[in-house]
C-alpha cells in the first residue's frame, strides 16, 4: 500500500508542470508614454501607455533658470514701503530641492519643491533661514502652469529693525 501511494505521488510530481507567467498584454492602441514615478509633476499623465519614466517631470526641475525678480516690500500694517528689483538664478540640485541666490552676495538659500507647483524656503532656525546678516527668511513661491515663465513670490524677512513682508515675481530669463 505504501508503495502504491508512494508510485502515485512521484507519478503525480512528474506530471506536473512548474507555472509560467503568461506573456504580458499588450494593446496596439495604448501609445502614449507616461511617467510611472509618484514624485513627478507628470505622474501618470497621458495614462493609460506605456510606463517611461525618462518622460518625468520633477518639481525642482520647472524653477531651474535665471530670473529677474520685482520685489514689493510691506510693513505689519500692510503699507507698501519701497519696491526692489534683481536678478535671482534656481539651481537644481535633485528631484525637490533646490538653491536660490540673488538675494544676497554670497549666500544660498535652499528650498524644497512639491510636485503641485509650490516651493518653500527650508527653515533651519526657529524664525527662517539665514539671509543676510543676522536676517532670517520663510516663505516660499509657486509657478501656475508647468511652463509658466513666472514665479510668484511670497515671504517674509526678520530683521533687527522688524519684520517685513515681501511679495513679488519672477520673470524668467
Amino acid at each position: 500500500m505504501k508503495i502504491r501511494l508512494l508510485f502515485l505521488a512521484t507519478l503525480f510530481m512528474l506530471s506536473c508542470k512548474r507555472y509560467k507567467d503568461p506573456a504580458p498584454f499588450t494593446d496596439p492602441r495604448l501609445v502614449n508614454e507616461y511617467c510611472n514615478i509618484p514624485t513627478a509633476i507628470n505622474y501618470n499623465w497621458n495614462f493609460p501607455g506605456i510606463p517611461n519614466d525618462s518622460v518625468c517631470i520633477f518639481p525642482a526641475e520647472i524653477y531651474s533658470g535665471s530670473y529677474f525678480f520685482r520685489d514689493s516690500i510691506f510693513n505689519n500694517a500692510g503699507l507698501l514701503l519701497t519696491q526692489d528689483s534683481f536678478p535671482l538664478q534656481f539651481t537644481q540640485l535633485n528631484d525637490s530641492n533646490m538653491t536660490i541666490s540673488g538675494f544676497c552676495p554670497g549666500n544660498l538659500l535652499h528650498a524644497t519643491a512639491s510636485r503641485y507647483f509650490k516651493f518653500t524656503i527650508d527653515t533651519l532656525i526657529g524664525s527662517g533661514q539665514a539671509l543676510c546678516n543676522a536676517d532670517t527668511i520663510e516663505g516660499g513661491g509657486a509657478k501656475y502652469a508647468l511652463n509658466d515663465s513666472t514665479i510668484k513670490l511670497v515671504y517674509r524677512v526678520n530683521t533687527d529693525s522688524g519684520i517685513f513682508y515681501h511679495a513679488g515675481t519672477a520673470t524668467k530669463q
